[in-house]
């Protein structure tokens, strides 16, 4: 369905569940760990002080979220922090971790290699699994399951107040939600909730200093996004999906597109007849071509037929590597946890079937950037499903106190190594960067690229 197309595994929103490997078959192959010199340290990755485990919820019945914490390579005490959302929904953050902007990398040997790029060179950055049941968080009461934002925004809440209760140092430090796909749902929410809650909160709730918030390729606003996957027609790739005839047909049904999208945020019960009509006379079209629609650089022969397998090369290491008992007990995972795969696939479903995918959370972030909260959306330009061109439109079509000046701007150079590696458009809180050369994760493709934007948007230097 096209209520799926940004979300971060593409899968169809009625496929099932996919089973969990059973703890008595996983791995009890000895792990050790390896840096890029070839030095071997006493953690399983990187080589900072780490934390990792449970929080549990005080608001749900029994819910407790994993996290993996990681302190800073420079200066931790006074290093911002940030929490990392991966999206799906339903997908681990333990991917992004271990392939894309976390400490290590894991080699095909399952060891680890120092990964030079990580977001944790200036910052503490905690990777964490959510909702309920996505990699190694686990809650008993499928009555308690959740499938909206406001049940992400209020959890994240929460598990940060028991997170700072943790770490007394980390209170009052300058606080950042980053995510990519269909964080960009959950970090708008989240932040929003946490805005509220700080001008609102007893005097038993700790402070949460929110600064600003990063989405990378997100899902934010599909009623404006998902017309313009139609953009993609043109790119700097020369890519062909489509035949030039084709194209004032398929415009004319961007437009009924975005039509039926807009009748689904008033009326939920017509948004699968939007989503089956966008997917059918867009999506789908446009998946002929057989390109990876997460970088469309590459081919994949799967992509009308088995979306999931463009990317499945991302967990062949990770997942024997987190399904290794010695991991397990170092993290601290549940023995109650079933094996860890990259999505759970219940999740997405009831996400798709709540219409939560369908919806909007870009009035969160005007709102936020009214609030002085700085905001940074970036997007790698060969990404088909979560395009930068529709990143862009919904951007533009943002109300909030600076959106005249924000659409009046001229784009310059993103300048990295003294070379273009991007486009950045940007006025008073917010930026929007177009990263050349990257797709769908863009710490993974351009981590230099990806280090350097981050640490700039962190510190509050011009872009």
């Amino acid at each position: 369905m096209f209520g799926a197309i940004c979300l971060l595994l593409g899968v169809s929103l009625w496929r099932g569940v996919v089973p969990t490997t059973q703890l008595s078959k996983l791995q009890a192959k000895p792990i050790r760990v390896v840096t890029s010199n070839g030095v071997q340290h006493e953690h399983f990755c990187g080589y900072t002080k780490q934390d990792s485990g449970y929080i549990k919820l005080p608001n749900k019945v029994d819910d407790h979220y994993f996290f993996w914490y990681f302190e800073a390579r420079r200066s931790p005490e006074s290093a911002p922090l940030v929490l990392w959302l991966t999206g799906g929904p339903g997908g681990s953050s333990m991917l992004a971790l271990l392939t894309e902007n976390g400490p290590c990398h894991v080699r095909p040997d399952l060891s680890t290699e120092s990964n030079p790029y990580s977001w944790t060179n200036e910052a503490n950055v905690i990777w964490l699994d959510q909702p309920t049941n996505v990699g190694f968080s686990y809650g008993p009461d499928p009555k308690d399951a959740d499938d909206k934002e406001e049940n992400v925004a209020e959890n994240i809440y929460w598990f940060l107040q028991g997170f700072l209760e943790r770490h007394p140092e980390l209170q009052g430090r300058a606080f950042f939600i980053s995510g990519e796909s269909y964080g960009g749902h959950y970090v708008p929410a989240a932040a929003h909730f946490i805005a509220q809650h700080n001008r609102q909160r007893s005097s038993e709730a700790i402070f949460i200093n929110l600064q600003g918030i990063s989405i990378g390729n997100g899902c934010t606003n599909p009623v404006i996004q998902n017309p313009h996957f139609i953009d993609m027609a043109t790119n700097r790739y020369n890519i062909s999906f489509v035949e030039a005839g084709e194209l004032p047909q398929l415009k004319k049904q961007a437009k009924i597109c975005g039509g039926m999208m807009e009748e689904c945020q008033l009326q939920p019960s017509k948004c699968w007849d939007a989503a089956g009509y966008c997917q059918d006379n867009l999506e789908s079209v446009f998946m002929k071509a057989k390109r990876n629609p997460y970088d469309i650089r590459q081919s994949c022969a799967t992509s009308d037929t088995d979306i999931i397998q463009c990317i499945a090369k991302d967990s062949e290491l990770i997942t024997p590597y987190l399904n290794s008992l010695n991991l397990r007990k170092f993290l601290h995972v549940d023995e109650s946890v079933g094996g860890w795969q990259m999505c759970n696939f219940a999740v997405n479903s009831a996400f798709a079937k709540s219409f939560d995918v369908m919806l909007s959370t870009s009035e969160f972030v005007g709102e936020l950037l009214d609030d002085g909260v700085r905001v940074l959306i970036y997007a790698g330009d060969a990404d088909l499903e979560c395009n930068w061109s529709g990143n862009l439109a919904w951007l533009q079509a943002l109300e909030w106190k600076g959106s005249a000046d924000f659409n009046n701007t001229e784009a310059h150079d993103l300048i990295v190594d003294e070379e273009s590696a991007g486009s950045v458009t940007s006025y008073g809180e917010l930026a929007f960067i177009r990263v050349f050369n990257a797709g769908h994760m863009v710490p993974q493709d351009q981590p230099v690229v990806a280090l350097e934007m981050i640490n700039k948007f962190y510190q509050n230097q011009s872009l």
